[in-house]
Order: C-alpha cells, then sequence, then structure tokens
C-alpha cells in the first residue's frame, strides 16, 4: 500500500504521525507526498486549537478527498468535533488517534528513529491536561494527564543520538506535569545519554520548579531557553480564563528566570479577545508586558470552541478588536526580540546547522536563535560559532573553532 500523512498542530501531533510512519514502513508499506494523487491512503493527523486549524483540518481532507483513495482523518479534531469532518463526505473515515494503528493493521513502535526534514528530534514525554483552561478543548482531546516511563524516554533518546541527531525537544500536552518532576527527568537524561543538547518545549508557569530554572540557566547541555505562556495580565482575565496563577506570581517567575541568566530565552504566549477582556484589562496585558525582560511572544485572538465554557460567555469581543489588539502585542514583540538579539551579539556559543548551501549554512542556538553563517557545514553538525552582527532582521555568526 502507498500512503500519505500530513501534521497540523503541535511537536506531540508531530510525533504522533512520526510512530505511524514508522509503523506503517516496517508493515512494508510506501510512503509518498501527501500533495500528489496516487496514494492508496491520506492521512490527516488534525488539530483544534483554533477555528482556523479546524478550517486548515478541513481543506486538507478536501484536497486528499480530490486525490482519490481512502481518505482516514485523526488527532484533535478527529477526537473532539468529528461531525464536522464527516459532514465532509461520507467516504471519510474519521479514527481517534489511539484506535488508527490497529484500525491500520500496524503496530506502533515503542520509540522513534528519527524525524525526516527535521534536525531536532522530538521526544514525548507527557500526555494529556486536567486543568480544563475555560477556553480550550484539548483536555476533551487529549485526556487525564499522564507521563511516559523514563527509561523508555532515555531508551528512546540513546536510539536517536546513534541516528545522529544533536538536540532533542522534550514535548507534552502539560509537561510540567510529568510524574516526578521535569527537573528529575531531565537529571536522567544527562546522567545516562550523551545527546549534546536538551531542549524543553512549553511549560505551564505554575508547573515550573526553581530547580528547573537553575537546569536552564546552568547545564551547557540544556538549552537556555523557556517558553512560559501567560495568556492574560490582567488577574480578571485569566481567573476568567481558569488559569491557577495572577499576573504578579509571572512576573515573578520571569524575574527569577532573569536573576538566573541574561542570556535564557523567555517566550511567552498572548491570548488576546477573551470574552470580557475590555480596554482596560488590554491595558493590563500590554503594560505588563512592556515592562517584563522577555524575548519573544505568540500572540493569537481568542477563538470561541464549542463545548468551553468560554463559548458561552457574554461579552464576546468584536474581531476587528482583537485584530487591533494582536498587532499592537506582535509589534511589541518585534521590538522584545531585536533588543535580546542585540544583547546577544558578540557572544559565543554553540549552532545546531539546519539548512546548508554551496557556500554557507543556518543553525539555531542554544538560546534560540536562527543565525546565518558563512562556510561549510552538514545538517545536525552543532558547530561553535560568534554572533557578529544583526542586521535586516538577520543575524550572522562566524565559525570560531
Amino acid at each position: 500500500m502507498k500512503f500519505a500523512i500530513t501534521t497540523l498542530g503541535c511537536k506531540v501531533n508531530q510525533y504522533d504521525s512520526q510512530r505511524i510512519k514508522e509503523a506503517l514502513r516496517s508493515g512494508g508499506h510506501e510512503e509518498q507526498s501527501f500533495t500528489a494523487p496516487g496514494a492508496d491512503c491520506y492521512i490527516i493527523n488534525t488539530c483544534s486549537v483554533t477555528h482556523r486549524s479546524d478550517a486548515d483540518g478541513r481543506k486538507l481532507v478536501r484536497q486528499a478527498l480530490r486525490h482519490g483513495g481512502r481518505v482516514i482523518v485523526t488527532g484533535c479534531q478527529a477526537a473532539v468535533y468529528p461531525g464536522d469532518i464527516q459532514e465532509l463526505s461520507e467516504t471519510v473515515e474519521v479514527i481517534p488517534y489511539e484506535d488508527l494503528a490497529s484500525y491500520l493493521g500496524v503496530v506502533l513502535p515503542s520509540a522513534v528513529t528519527g524525524f525526516e526534514g527535521h534536525s531536532r528530534a522530538f521526544v514525548q514525554v507527557q500526555g494529556g491536561c486536567d486543568n480544563f483552561c475555560t477556553y480550550c478543548i484539548v483536555p476533551h482531546a487529549r485526556g487525564k494527564p499522564w507521563s511516559r516511563p523514563w527509561e523508555d524516554i532515555v531508551s528512546e533518546i540513546n536510539m536517536l543520538s546513534l541516528c545522529g541527531y544533536k538536540e532533542v525537544v522534550l514535548c507534552g500536552i502539560n509537561i510540567g506535569l510529568f510524574e516526578g518532576g521535569l527537573t528529575a527527568l531531565i537529571h536522567r537524561i544527562l546522567a545516562h545519554t550523551s545527546i549534546p543538547r536538551v531542549r524543553i518545549s512549553s511549560v505551564e508557569p505554575w508547573t515550573v520548579e526553581d530547580e528547573l530554572i537553575e537546569i536552564v540557566s546552568q547545564d551547557p547541555r540544556v538549552c537556555k531557553h523557556l517558553h512560559l505562556p501567560l495568556q492574560s495580565g490582567s488577574d480578571r482575565i485569566l481567573s476568567g480564563m481558569g488559569r491557577p496563577y495572577t499576573a504578579g506570581y509571572y512576573r515573578d517567575l520571569v524575574s527569577k528566570v532573569r536573576s538566573a541568566s541574561v542570556d535564557v530565552a523567555i517566550g511567552s504566549d498572548i491570548m488576546v479577545g477573551f470574552p470580557g477582556e475590555d480596554q482596560s484589562c488590554f491595558g493590563e496585558t500590554n503594560s505588563l508586558l512592556q515592562d517584563l525582560d522577555i524575548t519573544y511572544l505568540h500572540v493569537f485572538p481568542y477563538s470561541a470552541r464549542p463545548g468551553t465554557p468560554a463559548a458561552t460567555y457574554a461579552s464576546q469581543v468584536d474581531a476587528a478588536v482583537k485584530r487591533d489588539r494582536a498587532r499592537i502585542l506582535r509589534d511589541l514583540s518585534r521590538k522584545k526580540r531585536d533588543t535580546f538579539i542585540r544583547s546577544q551579539v558578540g557572544s559565543t556559543g554553540d549552532v545546531i546547522v539546519t539548512n546548508t548551501n554551496s557556500d554557507s549554512f543556518s543553525g539555531i542556538t542554544s538560546n534560540y536563535l536562527r543565525v546565518q553563517v558563512t562556510g561549510s557545514a552538514a545538517v545536525n553538525d552543532l558547530v561553535r560559532i560568534c554572533l557578529v552582527d544583526y542586521a535586516g532582521g538577520v543575524v550572522t555568526g562566524r565559525a570560531c573553532g
């Protein structure tokens, strides 16, 4: 059988798709491009975090239907809004991810061996979330929290290291809920693997341990990068969202990280236009973010998710207002990122090479800067570089031995 698979959404979805790919290949099946006709089976691993991701999923279903062959839809949208997909065509097969392998007649591998097209490998360490933020459909799609045995994680990382990967990204739905503690897991990875770099994906603020800040800021094998979703700088909006912290708590957390290291990149997610967010609440968010010494923002307009409490709230915010607020904070994000990058010019560190051409290569630093370097290297190489300039939005460096 020829199969094609495409993936929307987070790193966990990417990891899930990789397991399916490897299971099908091990079963003797051949993979082809999703954009080309001719596959016997088209698999779409969907996301449902926003209405836009839902729309993207439906678009891919329609595209696959035009190619012919079976169309199988899995992932979060398939879990929470299966009817929306099924109404596109009675021939579409909507299958929960946990049933997909048996449905296809294959066995999922206990570990993955690589990610084609990626210089960094994703390693799922945790799944599920029980916080039930009032805007979020993910707990309904992903279920209760669970943690993968640390021995399995270490074994997978050792396999990926043997396959040539120099960096792994620990991912999950709420990785701060890892049983036994995320910091303890990282210590075990450092002790039982030789992987040069370990990066932590997004971690919820209320789960961040002081020991995690310490290891991120001090251990050379742990990437100097923390992504800490804030969502809002208004205590009233945070309460309405069901976020279990205050703006003051978040301010103190960022201060702790920055006190530990001026070099750690600190990212955040911000949602604008949550129901009831008036100009005063938005002003509190904007003011807090102006003050915080963070590196970048991922800004999202609120998207009502059917089946979540916030979708029924009064005082929904006008779409034009949401767009304007998003624009303001994205402009702020660019300024914050520029300031951080300029503070790093003149520093030295390793980049993991992600792209190459005839006379140059680009890569990602420990603190998540993309750097363009003149010279030659191979994808997945770890190269020591000096950051020499930042102009026109491009960070340039030179190899320094």
